[in-house]
């Protein structure tokens, strides 16, 4: 998701602390020596520039593209989203770029950014950095962190985190458990040695980003998931609920029906900023392309009110070509393979506050976890999650769902 302009900032009561506690007792930062011998270049790039585009994208290959793990997101999206002239999910963003070289050869990228939507909306002064990517040297990894850092500091950032890329509406936290799959469709990889030079550099973990994964293809004939389908039908029953897949025919409303969803449901999650509904559109529009009506679910009331919403999506990296380039060939690959991917990840789930504690979060995602198994889909991914969102880690793991995987935020107090 997207970044907007700010609205209210909620009024915070008990409940808001299952939603995610902001960072606290963050590393205070201790100005490193650079190694002066280590020539290592890092230059601001201009990511409004195609050819500035091209080259820091071409900093992840240079860097990953011997992981056999390592999936090139699409070139052609990567070099859509990152243009900062025209996407207007930048605009409230400031960023720059930088890319790290040595000998003219590419060793390393980041961006650094301050969100004036988050810091509104959250009444905070917080800088981020995102994109990172380094060779295995603390001097390239540490010049690269150096300017970022500073660079949100010189523009009154009390405190900086990241990897963010470039909110927690699209893709963020760096891989630090397990590193023996490719990443799940929109979740980030990197090879493991990046938090020793993320922590080296003196950064302390700020916050951890769960990911679960479960296994879908005993259906009913797991105890597990039948006697949670039985709890979940009494739950229907109980406060008069219905489920149903989305309306692809009726698009436009039913976007516009999942975007007041979302912005309803998230509002009190950390680091979630309102999105508006013009980029909401653009998002819903570029999944369009992959989202399965049966797996975009929305759950209504007696009075036919939406109360509760979950998003899944087939896991297209599966069918990806690991350069990230559709063209010449790989574009009918993935054309013609969605019908031959078999996990997926369930992206996004909200329920509205009257509803939560009724066992909504459950009903959904067993109610996915069955739709995904008459659908071909033998088993996927859920998250990310909060770590301290208990409500929804704590029902996903109920049903099945196994901790798999673990993203973190790095932060520093400037």
């Amino acid at each position: 998701m997207a970044n907007a302009a700010p609205s209210a900032k909620p009024e915070l009561d008990g409940e808001s602390e299952r939603f995610g506690e902001p960072p606290r007792d963050l590393p205070a930062w201790q100005p490193p020596q650079l190694d002066p011998r280590a020539d290592v270049l890092v230059e601001p790039i201009d990511l409004a520039l195609p050819r500035m585009r091209k080259r820091f994208l071409d900093v992840a290959d240079a860097v990953l593209g011997e992981d056999p793990n390592f999936i090139s997101p699409l070139r052609m999206e990567r070099m859509k989203f990152l243009d900062t002239g025209k996407n207007p999910s930048l605009r409230a963003l400031d960023i720059q770029a930088f890319i790290a070289t040595r000998n003219g050869e590419l060793v390393g990228r980041i961006t650094a950014h301050v969100d004036r939507a988050y810091n509104e909306y959250h009444g905070v002064n917080v800088g981020w950095f995102g994109f990172f990517d380094s060779v295995d040297e603390r001097a390239v990894a540490h010049a690269l962190l150096d300017k970022a850092v500073r660079w949100v500091k010189e523009r009154g950032a009390t405190q900086i985190i990241g990897p963010n890329n470039f909110t927690t509406n699209h893709q963020t936290g760096l891989l630090v458990e397990n590193f023996a799959r490719p990443a799940t469709v929109e979740m980030t990889y990197n090879a493991s040695y990046y938090e020793a030079l993320v922590t080296s550099y003196g950064f302390g973990k700020a916050k951890d980003l769960l990911a679960y994964w479960i296994d879908v293809s005993p259906g009913l004939a797991d105890p597990k998931m039948k006697r949670f389908h039985e709890v979940s039908e009494k739950v229907k029953a109980r406060y008069g609920l219905t489920i149903r897949g989305a309306r692809m025919a009726d698009f436009e409303r039913e976007v516009a029906l999942l975007f007041r969803l979302y912005n309803d449901t998230w509002l009190k999650n950390w680091g979630f900023v309102p999105v508006n509904e013009a980029e909401f559109r653009q998002i819903a529009s570029d999944l369009k392309q992959i989202v399965v009506d049966e797996l975009v679910l929305i759950v209504e009331d007696r009075e036919g009110k939406p109360v509760a919403f979950s998003v899944t999506l087939p896991n297209v990296n599966e069918i990806m070509p690991k350069n990230g380039r559709l063209f010449p060939f790989a574009w009918w690959k993935l054309l013609t393979g969605m019908k031959r991917i078999k996990t997926a990840r369930l992206f996004v789930l909200g329920v509205t506050p009257g509803h939560r504690k009724h066992g909504v979060e459950a009903m959904l995602c067993i109610e996915t976890a069955l739709r995904a198994n008459r659908l071909g889909y033998n088993s996927g991914e859920i998250g990310w999650t909060l770590e301290d969102n208990l409500l929804v880690n704590r029902a996903v793991e109920s049903f099945g769902g196994r901790l798999d995987r673990r993203y973190r935020l790095f932060g520093l107090d400037l």
